[in-house]
């Protein structure tokens, strides 16, 4: 059930070009990095009801966070502390509606000025954050592990220390 698409623009654009090839295909989907390894296949649900992002309850964190009320992510930013600050672990799940929306607000993001260089995600929970109300779904470290280098990759997968 995996089916490939082509990005033309890879090399030009970030991963909002990316989304916008796969525009019609958000809804009822899970949008995932290509970077995780998933050890608790749990946190991915078939019955799904409301958009979200698995995120990692945080007191601090240097990385891509939100700050979330009442279970609605308010605010997307890089690095925050608090009693309100998820980390964010690359996993989004968009339900018909939103996806539906989120379709249309891709490609009206990506050309607008500089919308080549935003990222995806930006476009809900940024520049078109008044069309969702986008929940957090928690999930916990142990969970999911973020390959980021080849050093990492081999650390989890001996087939590659050659």
């Amino acid at each position: 059930m995996i089916k490939f698409l082509e990005n033309p623009v890879y090399n030009e654009a970030n991963n909002i070009s990316s989304a916008l090839v796969a525009r019609y295909m958000l809804s009822n989907a899970y949008v995932f990095e290509a970077d995780l390894l998933i050890s608790n296949p749990a946190i991915i649900k078939k019955y799904h009801y409301c958009s979200d992002f698995l995120a990692i309850k945080k007191e601090r964190s240097d990385d891509w966070c939100f700050r979330v009320k009442d279970g609605i992510i308010q605010q997307e930013m890089v690095g925050g502390e608090g009693d309100d600050i998820w980390q964010m672990v690359g996993i989004s799940y968009w339900n018909e509606t939103d996806g539906h929306k989120l379709s249309q607000d891709i490609q009206e993001v990506y050309q607008s000025p500089g919308g080549k260089e935003r990222y995806w995600e930006q476009v809900p929970l940024v520049y078109r954050r008044e069309h969702y109300a986008v929940q957090v779904c928690e999930c916990h470290d142990e969970d999911i592990v973020e390959i980021d280098t080849f050093k990492e990759l081999k650390a989890i997968d001996k087939t590659y220390d050659v």
